[in-house]
């Protein structure tokens, strides 16, 4: 475990920062907190609430805060559930299950399925059922079979600049064929290049609204669906708004230039020159522009 650092975040929940990638998993206010106001409230799982069945892929599994806030009202439900991750490294599953800080968090059940996962990599309860997927999720997304669909998907790597290996415009392509009609990708990133490759995926996007404590922000998120939701699930109380005019037009800047990987076997280091070309070329607007206009529209 020497490539991770335990540190306790602000709402008492556990958390790591990586050495290796130079970045912690989670925002230092809370990674329970974060969690729940990223993935699990623009879930809106009210929406599966006539729904037999929910298929949900997380990506990037990490200590698994998001699948755990999520299956904890799932499994209050009689939907089924049939689960997916993608991750790389057992080690944060494992630390987080000898940590009584991150034992405690959770009930019985969630607990019963991040031990099954962490001893067999499977979980089986009822009707429900998981697999986690280790490795390179780039290459183990092809372990799920091509028919599944997904309702939801959980996507939290590193950031784009520490690990744009899966935030490539070909992985975020591979994970929309993979997202049902009505499903949700849901992420942390607001970055200009994850929201345009999702446009060029052809998905609609909506910004998740950020929660009182973070009212400097201008976005906590993106949601991204087939379909346009219906207005009844956006507004304020909702947790999703339309992109704001501020949002569209960094859209237009450079900084919406893709992460590139057609082999799905590059590495960071390459991605990201290779990008770092393509916006060096680029007429679109400069984003450092763009970023001082709004900035000086703010403090007016």
């Amino acid at each position: 475990m020497d490539d991770y650092q335990k540190h306790t975040t602000k709402d008492g929940s556990l958390s790591l920062y990586s050495l290796s990638y130079e970045e912690g998993f989670h925002d230092r206010d809370g990674a329970l907190r974060e969690s729940i106001n990223k993935y699990l409230f623009p879930a809106q799982l009210e929406q599966f609430s006539n729904t037999e069945k929910i298929v949900v892929l997380d990506v990037c599994m990490g200590l698994g805060y998001n699948t755990g806030c999520i299956l904890e009202k799932l499994l209050q439900s009689n939907i089924k559930i049939e689960w997916h991750g993608l991750e790389i490294d057992q080690r944060p599953l494992n630390l987080g299950l000898n940590e009584s800080t991150f034992q405690e968090i959770w009930s019985p059940k969630v607990l019963h399925f991040f031990s099954c996962l962490n001893k067999s990599g499977k979980w089986n309860e009822g009707f429900n059922e998981g697999t986690v997927h280790w490795g390179d999720a780039r290459q183990k997304i092809y372990e799920i079979q091509d028919s599944i669909k997904f309702d939801l998907i959980l996507l939290d790597p590193f950031s784009p600049q520490k690990c744009p290996e899966l935030w490539s415009e070909e992985f975020i392509t591979l994970l929309t064929e993979r997202l049902s009609v009505e499903g949700r990708l849901i992420t942390y990133s607001t970055a200009a290049s994850i929201r345009a490759s999702f446009k060029r995926a052809g998905l609609e996007i909506y910004s998740i609204i950020p929660s009182n404590d973070d009212k400097k922000k201008w976005s906590s998120g993106t949601v991204a669906v087939k379909k346009k939701l219906e207005q009844q699930f956006i507004s304020k109380n909702c947790q999703l708004k339309d992109l704001s005019t501020r949002e569209l037009e960094h859209l237009a800047t450079r900084s919406s230039i893709p992460y590139r990987d057609p082999t799905g076997r590059a590495d960071s280091k390459e991605i990201i020159s290779i990008r770092e070309i393509e916006q060096s070329k680029s007429q679109l607007i400069n984003t450092s522009s763009w970023r001082k206009r709004w900035n000086t529209a703010q403090s007016q």
